[in-house]
Order: structure tokens, then sequence, then C-alpha cells
């Protein structure tokens, strides 16, 4: 099993989450021309990220198959630095900035209306 082949199979699992967020993309592009608020800009931004997440994590998963096998290093400190750090960040931030989003978009809005 080589690098590519790794990376191939992990990428065509990712593909409903790829469609999902890119669907996610499209509506907040469209929000963004409309309204262009902050809340909307935040939930474009969200779904960016969440989509940037879905698209490294096969490339990872190749890294690190790569630099357990070529390179000799343990399987969990790869793991660690090489998919679990980036991920969390990426994923968590994404996912900060799509909770706020909604939370400016619904919950102030009703705040506000009160």
């Amino acid at each position: 099993m080589d690098y590519l082949e790794i990376v191939g199979s992990s990428f065509l699992g990712h593909v409903p989450g790829l469609l999902a967020w890119l669907i996610g993309i499209i509506l907040g592009v469209r929000m963004v021309r409309q309204e262009g608020r902050r809340a909307e800009k935040l939930f474009l931004a969200g779904c960016s990220l969440m989509f940037m997440t879905q698209i490294v994590v096969p490339f990872l998963s190749g890294l690190v198959w790569w630099l357990v096998h070529e390179r000799g290093m343990s399987r969990a400190l790869v793991s660690g630095l090489a998919i679990s750090l980036p991920m969390g960040i990426l994923g968590l931030a994404g996912f900060v900035c799509l909770v706020y989003a909604f939370w400016l978009k619904f919950w102030k809005r009703r705040r506000e209306a009160a």
C-alpha cells in the first residue's frame, strides 16, 4: 500500500461530508451577498473551516502511514501531532464560528424583539 492508495480510499469516505459543507458554503455566499452581516459571514467562515477539515484529513492519514512505515516513527506520536492537533484546531474553530453565527442570528434577535 502506498500514500496515494491511502489518500484515495480515505478521500472517498469523506465525500458526503465534503458535499454537505460545500452546500453550506454556497448558502453562506448567497446569504452574505443578500444581507452580509456578521452572522452570515461567521456562518460562511465556519462552513469553510469545516470543509477544509474534510479535505485535509485524507492527506494527513496518508502522512501518518508514510511517517510510521517509511520513517519508523511511533504511531501514537504521529497521530497526535499530524492528525489530532490540526484537526482539533480546525474543527473547533469551525464549530465556534457556526455556533456564534446561529447565536447572533436567532438568539440575539429574539432578545432584541422582546
